[in-house]
């Protein structure tokens, strides 16, 4: 018994001498933990702590200015008056289209029977597209080309809008439904539209995604 005893240790040494890698790397791990304790042990006294990597913020809706309640109201508002306006213009071109007709053919316009028709179409389905605020960007674009048409064409083209004793200037009406147009093209119906429940429904769609 003995013997075997005594002949276990030099077994054991025999194997760290056979294994010197194995012991360099056991030496260089201590040393790395070693460095690292002391590394630590410095920060803690020189009152240094870790920087960790700050949580990413959660993506904020930015709500646009004009789904606001002022601002869904005025568009509302200024919705609903312009489509008045172009409903009773384009009711009157088409209830009594030949006067329209000859009123563009005084105006030397090409082809003033279809002219008058696409006008007058045109103005309703306008004034539909704003009373509900359904596509009222396209709504605007094309108030503002054919507002702007009828001042370079008729208004304007051919005599001086400034009339001695009238006042203000011929086109005024057509000068602010242009505006009102790019307004709507620029701005859109507001949250109180179809436009709105729209957009709304899909950045709904996109926050649970």
């Amino acid at each position: 018994m003995s013997d075997q005893a005594d002949s276990a240790p030099d077994e054991v040494e025999n194997t760290r001498v056979l294994d010197p890698e194995a012991e360099r790397a056991e030496r260089e791990a201590a040393a790395a933990r070693a460095r690292e304790e002391a590394r630590a042990a410095r920060d803690r006294s020189l009152g240094k702590v870790a920087a960790t990597e700050p949580a990413p913020a959660p993506p904020v809706a930015v709500k646009r200015t004009t789904d606001g309640f002022f601002g869904s109201l005025g568009l509302f508002l200024l919705r609903l008056v312009v489509a008045g306006v172009l409903g009773v213009r384009g009711y009157q071109h088409l209830t009594d289209i030949q006067a329209f007709i000859d009123f563009l053919t005084r105006a030397a316009l090409p082809s003033p029977h279809y002219l008058a028709w696409g006008i007058g179409v045109a103005e309703i389905l306008a004034a539909v597209s704003l009373l509900f605020g359904l596509l009222t960007r396209v709504a605007g674009l094309g108030i503002a080309a054919l507002m702007i048409a009828a001042l370079a064409r008729v208004m304007w083209g051919a005599v001086n809008p400034f009339q001695p004793g009238v006042p203000g200037f011929i086109g005024e009406l057509e000068l602010v439904l242009a505006a009102v147009g790019i307004v709507f093209l620029c701005l859109g119906a507001g949250r109180w539209s179809i436009d709105g429940s729209v957009r709304a429904g899909r950045q709904k769609a996109k926050s649970v995604l």
